[in-house]
C-alpha cells in the first residue's frame, strides 16, 4: 500500500521542504519580499503623535502648570527651538495661551533623557 504525500499547500504552510531544496529557497525569497518589498502604508504604520500630559496644576497665586512631555517629541539644536515647540505643544493640549517658567531634565541616573517636565503659567 502506497503512502499519501501531503500536499503542495500542507507542506508550505508547515513548512517541511528540505533546506537547500528550491521550493525550499522560493519561501525563503518570498517572505523575504514581503518584508523589504511591502509599503509602509500597507501596515496602517502612522506617526506617533506628540504625547504631552497635564500633571497637576500647583496650587500657587500664579496658577502654574506642570507638563510632562515626551522627548522624542521635541527635537530642537538649541534651548529657544526647544522652548518653543514645548509652547506650541502645550497650546495644542490644554488650548491656553501660557507662558513657560521653566523646563526640567527628566531621566535616569545615566544621563538618558525620560521626559521634559515643563511649568508654565498664564
Amino acid at each position: 500500500m502506497a503512502e499519501d504525500k501531503p500536499g503542495l499547500l500542507w507542506r508550505s504552510v508547515f513548512w517541511s521542504f528540505r533546506r537547500g531544496s528550491v521550493q525550499y529557497d522560493l519561501i525563503v525569497a518570498a517572505i523575504l519580499a514581503f518584508i523589504f518589498l511591502t509599503p509602509r502604508e500597507f501596515f496602517g504604520d502612522q506617526p506617533r503623535p506628540p504625547v504631552v500630559r497635564q500633571v497637576q496644576e500647583v496650587g500657587d497665586a500664579l496658577g502654574t502648570m506642570v507638563f510632562w512631555v515626551d522627548p522624542t517629541t521635541v527635537e530642537a539644536s538649541t534651548d529657544e527651538e526647544r522652548d518653543a515647540r514645548l509652547r506650541e505643544l502645550i497650546l495644542q493640549r490644554s488650548g491656553l495661551n501660557l507662558e513657560i517658567v521653566s523646563v526640567e531634565r527628566s531621566g535616569a541616573p545615566g544621563g538618558e533623557l525620560h521626559a521634559y517636565i515643563v511649568y508654565a503659567r498664564p
